[in-house]
């Protein structure tokens, strides 16, 4: 069987096996363990008590029994109590003598210690007793539990501290011969009380119990998926009747009987609500056949108006509806030949304008022709004048750019001259320096010479010495004569040197009073270069007056020229656009008399009358004087666009 998940049925049964199963899921992962941790946790604490319960026995039999063991004469506490009947077993014997016993019960109890006595020196701890007692030795207060499979069996293995809590047991463990231990005092952690427990049965008991409550959870969810199922059928099972109905209602079916609104639930509201519909849907019914009555009298009507609307639209203004219509038609059929009835003289009355537009028309053609020569003439006298002028203004420019040209050249001039000047200036400071230098230059030959002579003299005193020295002096003697000799040289050249030096010096003191004198020479020739310039500047000023003068001049006769053209343009606009109206009028009346009148009348006019000027002499402007300000077209724009041009909203006009 196909499902259908879109279905109603799916969506209110899916959601039940759904959780279901999510249900069943979680309890089978954490149930069992859980059922198991609880019967381990309830188990731990049996043990536990009867752990206590034991410390609790060996703590009356310490206080009690010990306690009178040793005040009597013929008893004495032992571990050998079986052999000998004057022998009472101590607290430990004790306990592990009833361990012995329970163990009939599935539960051993033991009792151990890192410090035995002698007799149980040969049990050994295991790592569960070890690992106790590193537990109770943090906390002897709390319990050490374990869980541990020997073979087939699981047992539970639970520790509690066992405790110094009397001043007897104290006392005994200290005195005793046999004691590891001496030195105990109360509250020390003297062995482990441990509890050991066969937990098989426990354990198969919560897994037969957890398998059974998962057994009775699967039930139960079974036979909730089979209500759920059942109700849901019983939910979507009328309303799949009720989509039949609603789709044979759909299909035009008005007359079936809807089952489900004799039901009292929200199903049943759903049926009464689609009988409501069938009702609605037959007097939609009745409604579209009226309608359809109503829309063949409404197309006879648009027939008959559209035949009167063509004839209209051809100039008849003669025919008229005279059959009567149906209903509120009639008044739009009176309204139609009323409204003829209105265009009709309406049209005749613009037969009547026409006429008389014509006529001014006519006139306006004939004053704006003769306007238009006016203007031409008076432009073209306008032009001579402006060219004139801008003749003049070119020579005054000119006359103005070459005194500006000289007095450039004048200014160029007088800035040479203060660059002479400013050489020749530098000139005489290099011969002052020059002259300078030959000075020291003079002071140095000096003392050169000063030192030839202190040589010559100390040549000459080596020479007396050498000859003094006989033989031994010799050699020295010819190198005193050489050296004598060099600074005779020496001196010689410095006196040369000197005069040479001296001769320059006059020769460049010559120099500089010429340089000097070029200088002034140089500086009366820039000052007069200067008034020179003065006297060009002012002459240039004036022809750059006059120039701006003329040129203001210029500008107005231009501007005056420029307003002239547009005239010119204006008229030659308003000449082609009174052109435009009388051909428009002629053109109007040519449509006019097209009309045709109730009685066979049609629209007629007579000629324009053409009025009478008189005529002006006019004088020859260039053909392209409003052409260089307006673009017109051709005529065959002019005559088929005469708003445009009427208006002046041409594009060339705007831009001037």
């Amino acid at each position: 069987m196909t499902v259908n998940k879109d279905s109603l049925l799916f969506k209110l049964a899916m959601p039940i096996p759904v959780c279901l199963c999510l249900c069943l899921l979680v309890a089978g992962l954490f149930l069992p363990q859980a059922m198991k941790d609880n019967a381990l946790t309830a188990a731990a604490e049996a043990a536990t008590q009867t752990a206590n319960q034991m410390k609790t026995i060996r703590g009356y039999y310490t206080d009690y029994v010990v306690r009178d063991v040793k005040a009597s004469e013929g008893l004495s506490l032992g571990v050998d109590h079986q052999a000998d009947p004057g022998v009472v077993p101590l607290p430990a014997t004790f306990i592990h003598d009833i361990s012995t016993i329970l163990e009939q019960e599935d539960t051993n109890l033991a009792l151990y210690s890192p410090f035995p006595f002698a007799n149980s020196a040969e049990r050994p701890m295991d790592p569960f007793m070890q690992d106790a007692w590193k537990a109770l030795s943090q906390d002897p207060s709390s319990s050490y539990q374990q869980l541990e499979t020997v073979g087939s069996s699981t047992f539970l293995r639970v520790a509690v501290g066992d405790t110094m809590v009397s001043e007897v047991c104290v006392a005994c463990h200290n005195a005793h011969a046999a004691s590891p231990k001496t030195d105990w005092v109360l509250g020390d952690l003297r062995g482990i009380v441990e509890v050991r427990r066969n937990v098989d049965a426990v354990l198969a008991s919560t897994e037969a119990l957890s398998r059974n409550i998962l057994i009775a959870l699967g039930l139960a969810g079974s036979l909730l998926l089979i209500v759920a199922i059942s109700v849901a059928r019983s939910i979507t099972r009328p309303i799949n009747q009720i989509c039949a109905d609603l789709a044979a209602v759909s299909d035009g079916e008005l007359d079936i009987k809807v089952e489900a609104a004799s039901r009292k639930d929200e199903i049943g509201k759903i049926g009464k609500a689609l009988v409501a519909m069938q009702g609605d849907l037959k007097q939609a019914r009745k409604g579209e056949e009226r309608r359809a009555v109503l829309q063949q009298e409404q197309h006879d009507v648009v027939q008959h108006l559209s035949t009167g609307l063509l004839r209209l639209s051809k100039g008849d203004f003669s025919q008229r509806i005279d059959d009567p219509f149906s209903g509120s038609h009639e008044q739009l059929r009176q309204n139609f030949n009323l409204t003829i009835d209105t265009l009709s003289g309406t049209v005749a009355q613009v037969t009547e304008a026409s006429s008389s537009i014509r006529n001014g028309a006519a006139e306006i053609s004939h004053a704006s022709d003769d306007l238009s020569h006016r203007t031409e003439s008076q432009a073209a006298t306008l032009e001579q004048t402006a060219a004139a002028l801008d003749e003049l203004t070119a020579s005054v420019k000119a006359a103005a750019d070459g005194a500006r040209s000289v007095e450039a050249t004048m200014e160029e001039a007088k800035q040479e001259a203060e660059n002479s000047n400013q050489v020749v200036a530098n000139a005489v400071s290099v011969m002052t320096e020059i002259e300078e230098s030959s000075t020291h230059i003079g002071k140095i030959v000096t003392v050169i010479d000063e030192i030839s002579f202190q040589t010559n003299l100390l040549a000459l005193n080596a020479g007396v010495e050498a000859a003094r020295a006989g033989e031994a002096g010799r050699g020295f003697a010819v190198v005193a004569a050489e050296v004598r000799a060099l600074a005779q040289r020496s001196s010689d050249s410095a006196m040369e040197i000197k005069g040479l030096i001296a001769s320059s010096s006059e020769q460049v003191g010559r120099g500089v009073d010429l340089v000097g004198k070029a200088g002034e020479a140089l500086t009366t020739i820039a000052g007069r270069v200067s008034e020179i310039s003065e006297l060009v500047s002012g002459i240039t000023e004036g022809a750059v007056e006059q120039s701006t003068g003329l040129a203001e001049i210029n500008i107005g006769v231009t501007q005056l020229d420029q307003v002239t053209q547009q005239n010119a343009a204006m008229v030659e606009q308003s000449t082609a656009a009174g052109h435009l109206l009388k051909a428009d009028a002629i053109k109007l009346t040519e449509v006019v008399a097209g009309f045709k009148f109730q009685g066979g009348l049609k629209g007629d006019m007579g000629q324009p009358r053409m009025p009478d000027f008189p005529q002006v002499e006019t004088t020859p402007v260039k053909e392209s004087l409003a052409h260089d300000y307006l673009d017109w077209g051709d005529e065959t724009e002019l005559a088929t666009s005469s708003s445009g041009t009427a208006t002046g909203t041409d594009s060339k006009w705007q831009d001037f």
